[in-house]
């Protein structure tokens, strides 16, 4: 049998040294371009602005290794509010492009200060947790078997619940994040989701349901938008 030598589920890579270094690097000259706004400045910072966005790319996307990792480390951004910043960093990068007018990037900035940009970077760049107010809905699953899936809420840090999990359950690959929401009154919203998934599930006694993640995770997006309990002000 082949050796297994995975350390982290899908979602939950840790940055490496020099990947680290750069996307902080980047993540400051951007919240320079925000504090002092100008063509010429945003022109300047090109490249980082573009890092940058690729940042909130993957806290909404959520297709990568580190996109956990990433989303976690801004402050949690709500899918719609970390799409709307890298579209917002896109026109910012496109202003810069073009030399187009000073006001034009003033706009783009405001949108972007009022979207929570700032804070959110600072708090990348500091790699402080976010406020733990609020419960968080997830889906777990592991590499081999995407189609198995621990479906679970947890009032504290989500990277903590997991590697309870991993543990609890001997895996030798280990469980990764797949989705996860920011919700109010995260234990009801469990139970609501088990109900809503009860014919999936694998064991009355479990959390683990056999449907497809594309599947699942349009089920649980379209509940919590019905029902309006995911925090889109994250």
């Amino acid at each position: 049998m082949a050796e297994i030598h995975e350390k982290w589920g899908f979602g939950m890579a840790p940055y490496k040294r020099h990947t680290e270094d750069q996307r902080v690097k980047a993540a400051l000259e951007v919240l320079e371009v925000l504090a002092a706004p100008s063509v010429a400045a945003a022109s300047e910072a090109s490249a980082s602005i573009s890092e940058v966005k690729g940042l909130y790319n993957r806290s909404h996307r959520q297709d990568q290794w580190d996109w956990f990792t990433t989303w976690y480390r801004l402050g949690r951004p709500s899918r719609p509010r970390a799409r709307s910043i890298a579209e917002g960093l896109k026109s910012l990068r496109t202003i810069a492009k073009d030399s187009s007018t000073e006001d034009s990037i003033y706009s783009v900035v405001e949108r972007l200060q009022l979207l929570g940009t700032v804070s959110s970077l600072r708090g990348f760049v500091a790699n402080e947790p976010p406020p733990a107010e609020l419960g968080q809905v997830y889906i777990l699953s592991t590499r081999e078997s995407r189609d198995i899936l621990k479906i679970g809420y947890t009032n504290r840090d989500v990277r903590k619940r997991v590697s309870e999990i991993n543990r609890a359950t001997g895996v030798l690959v280990p469980f990764g994040v797949r989705a996860v929401w920011v919700v109010r009154h995260a234990q009801k919203v469990e139970s609501a989701l088990h109900e809503l998934f009860a014919e999936y599930r694998v064991r009355v006694d479990r959390e683990f349901f056999r449907i497809d993640f594309k599947d699942a995770f349009g089920l649980i997006s379209e509940y919590l938008r019905t029902e309006r309990l995911e925090n889109a002000d994250l």
